[in-house]
């Protein structure tokens, strides 16, 4: 609005026209198109929906499934008893060279963790 607009000097007659019978049959007209959008469009919205659902739920199903596939058999299985990983540690330890051997017992008798550990006295 480019003019300024007088409140004052219109009072209370209304500035806008409206047609004849706009307002009675105003209710009818949008009873009409509401029914007639439903019937079209309401039933196969419900379908789609419906359809959609179900098949992200499927495919959330099977992801799931393969997920706990891949995971279960990429997991290491422990299946060595103590004494099986003695063993390995101490033929991997017998086939070293002598020069390291040598090294491996003095970083062995080095290492702090086990100074600490033979220290205390549980």
């Amino acid at each position: 609005m480019d003019k300024k607009f007088n409140f004052e000097q219109v009072g209370k007659r209304m500035p806008y026209n409206v047609p004849e019978g706009f307002f009675n049959q105003l209710e009818q007209n949008v009873m009409a198109e509401v029914k007639a959008d439903d019937i079209v469009t309401e039933k196969p919205r419900v379908k789609a929906r419906a359809v959609k659902m179900a098949i992200r739920t499927l495919l959330a199903a099977a992801a799931a499934v393969a997920l706990f596939f891949v995971v279960t058999k990429n997991l290491p299985s422990d299946t060595t008893t103590t004494e099986d990983g003695f063993a390995n540690v101490e033929l991997a330890y017998n086939n070293l060279s002598t020069v390291d051997q040598e090294y491996l017992m003095e970083v062995y008798e080095e290492d702090v963790f086990m100074i600490e550990n033979e220290e205390m006295d549980y």
